[in-house]
């Protein structure tokens, strides 16, 4: 059956839409719970889909949804249950959960295969581009890219087994692969928002980008964005791209600095560099940097969503209201004055 046939056997048909959302008591799948409970007079049943629907977490987005129901996304006949009569799903995979590519790339062939069985009739997959064919097609001077997982061809692992993985759900399934970027909240949970070695000295946030833009998303922009595309069937078959807001570095340092009212400097560095930095991941997080710098205008561009769809959202989160909402979040203490020797 050819994809367009393929699509609209499954985009018949109307009434409440049940969309189940896995991942709903993490990050992005959190996101679309809100996003899909904001709604006014919606048309959907929600189904948040978690591995532990007696935790904290799922007790805390209970009231948002319809039903909590239990599945793992390694295990394909409690996906097949879970999918039971969803019109869609939202799925999303976390690379950062063990750091296993392989692993991750088996579980979302593991969903692939029960979303498959369940006959879901639209796929919202949380995906990435896999940078090896940026390397292969446009980069410069690919004999300088290191190459992260050898057997594999990865430079950047947990971009690389999504975009791989992703042209099979396009193949298989009614899908739109959704494209998100560098999360805002990284600012705060990974450890890249300001920091100093000493009160003497001034904030500065270190990055690999030299002078290219830095294509941030807000995780309320990527729920936003899936809601959106879930309204909208003539988004099956593409591809949607997502970001709240581009700015350089130097920008974004300036953007700290007017929010906190403390100096906050960018610290600019050679990828080889921030892959020395010695963190579980710096390697993985260096390439992709240097991937979101020498493609930066095509990057950019390609994860601009269509107008209907920005207009679904109503619009975007800009890094000041970002870092202004979550102000507390951040401990940036005044710079003490060097005090010159007697």
């Amino acid at each position: 059956m050819s994809m367009s046939k393929l699509i609209a056997s499954f985009t018949a048909g109307g009434g409440t839409k049940t969309i189940a959302i896995m991942g709903a008591t993490g990050s992005q799948g959190g996101a679309v719970v809100k996003a899909f409970h904001s709604l006014d007079n919606s048309n959907f049943n929600i189904r948040a889909i978690t591995r532990d629907p007696e935790s904290k977490k799922a007790k805390a987005i209970d009231s948002m949804v319809d039903e909590v129901v239990k599945a793992d996304g390694d295990d394909v006949d409690s996906l097949v249950a879970a999918f039971e009569g969803c019109h869609g799903v939202f799925v999303v995979s976390n690379f950062w959960a063990d750091m296993d590519v392989r692993h991750e790339m088996k579980t979302m062939r593991t969903i692939k295969d029960a979303l498959k069985i369940a006959k879901v009739k639209h796929v919202v997959l949380s995906t990435l581009p896999d940078t090896r064919k940026f390397v292969k097609e446009e980069a410069e001077d690919k004999a300088s890219w290191t190459v992260l997982d050898k057997e594999l061809g990865m430079y950047t692992p947990h971009f690389d087994g999504k975009g791989e993985v992703e042209l099979e759900y396009a193949a298989e399934l009614p899908t739109t692969r959704m494209h998100t970027t560098f999360y805002m909240e990284n600012f705060i949970s990974f450890g890249m928002g300001p920091s100093r070695q000493a009160d003497t000295d001034p904030y500065t946030i270190t990055f690999p980008m030299g002078d290219a833009k830095l294509a941030m998303v807000a995780v309320e922009d990527i729920g936003k964005c899936a809601c959106a595309i879930f309204q909208d069937q003539s988004m099956i078959g593409k591809l949607v791209g997502v970001h709240s807001e581009a700015l350089t570095c130097k920008d974004i340092a300036e953007v700290f600095t007017k929010v906190f009212g403390q100096p906050v400097q960018y610290n600019a560095v050679p990828t080889e560099v921030y892959a020395s930095f010695g963190f579980p991941g710096a390697d993985d997080l260096a390439n992709m940097f240097r991937f979101m710098a020498e493609s930066e205008p095509t990057f950019i561009k390609s994860l601009t969503p269509p107008e209907s769809i920005l207009s679904k959202m109503g619009g975007t989160v800009a890094l000041e209201e970002f870092l202004t909402a979550n102000k507390s979040a951040f401990d940036l203490q005044p710079m003490v004055e060097q005090k010159a020797p007697k």
